[in-house]
């Protein structure tokens, strides 16, 4: 149990600095737009000098075996959830303003961050590397099908934004990296991953900063809705579950674990500015996101918990 107890005092340490942001954004410490200049500078800057750190291994014909592995986990566990969430949704029948929002929290996660985050602190770098090839489907997911959630009456998708931001191209270049031989010099190395570590404590911040910027009582009234709730077992728990089967294939635990893991974040901070752009209700995306994240503070390591029994029983 010395992992779990270690990984349980990270988990926490990891969400004190998400009550941290929530603090100071609630006393103006950090002004409004904090949470923008928080966005930009993970997305833009520490996470992909992180995926390029995380990344950059020799090549071999074991690593592309274990992105295909990887790959057809987050296709499945996305695509089986999309429809999912779909058939849940039109069951509930929520107010036309929050319908898209609830089908979007149900499927998203918080992967680029939280995930990454998480796969860090339990596998370092190796975490880092399989979390990055598992989130290369989920991100032409959020940047094309989560845009079409809320822009289904627009007749063109701006693919431009599904080839050309950051985590994509970070993406990209990292296997450009994992494909060619040798590694990058030392003193690049060390470069990218001492600006790449920040994100795992920034990324907490801005998870604190987001749910601060909801009056406490919006926040409250709306953390009662049974659908977010429900929506909440999904993401968290229901979701994860369905790749426990690929046990049956005996891969790696550290791929297997990634995996679940990854699938089990907390709903994605990215819902709520999606419905803010396209004229919905926001503030009740972002309830949906703060329950789940708020609960997964007991569900990440109850999966984690899961994934060492069946290792052990394995």
């Amino acid at each position: 149990m010395g992992p779990f107890i270690l990984f349980i005092q990270e988990l926490l340490l990891l969400y004190s600095i998400a009550l941290l942001g929530y603090i100071l954004r609630k006393r103006n410490i950090l002004p409004p737009g904090s949470e923008k200049v928080l966005t930009a500078l993970i997305l833009n800057v520490t996470l992909p000098a992180l995926i390029l750190f995380g990344m950059d291994v020799p090549f071999s014909m074991e690593n592309v075996k274990q992105f295909g592995w990887l790959s057809l986990m987050s296709s499945f566990v996305l695509i089986t959830s999309s429809i999912i969430a779909s058939k849940t949704v039109k069951k509930l029948k929520p107010q036309p303003s929050q319908k898209n929002a609830l089908e979007g929290i149900m499927i998203f996660g918080n992967q680029g961050f939280l995930g990454i985050a998480v796969c860090f602190l339990l596998f370092g770098k190796e975490g880092i590397f399989y979390a990055t090839l598992f989130n290369f489907v989920y991100l032409l997911m959020i940047w094309t099908y989560a845009i079409y959630l809320f822009a289904r009456v627009s007749k063109t998708i701006p693919w431009k934004n599904v080839f050309f931001n950051s985590g994509v191209l970070a993406t990209m270049f990292g296997f450009i990296l994992m494909i060619l031989p040798g590694t990058l010099p030392t003193v690049l190395s060390n470069t990218l991953e001492m600006t790449g570590k920040p994100t795992v404590p920034l990324s907490m911040l801005l998870i604190g900063v987001l749910l601060g910027t909801i009056p406490l009582h919006q926040l409250t009234s709306l953390l009662i809705n049974r659908h977010l709730w429900l929506a909440s077992f999904y993401k968290l728990i229901l979701f994860p579950l369905l790749l426990v089967p690929f046990v049956l294939f005996s891969l790696p635990f550290h791929l297997f674990a990634v995996a679940v893991l990854v699938a089990g974040m907390p709903s994605a901070p990215t819902i709520s500015m999606y419905a803010e752009k396209y004229g919905e209700d926001a503030s009740y995306a972002a309830a949906g996101v703060a329950l789940s994240t708020f609960f997964s503070c007991l569900t990440i390591p109850a999966l984690y918990s899961l994934l060492l029994v069946i290792s052990a029983l394995a």
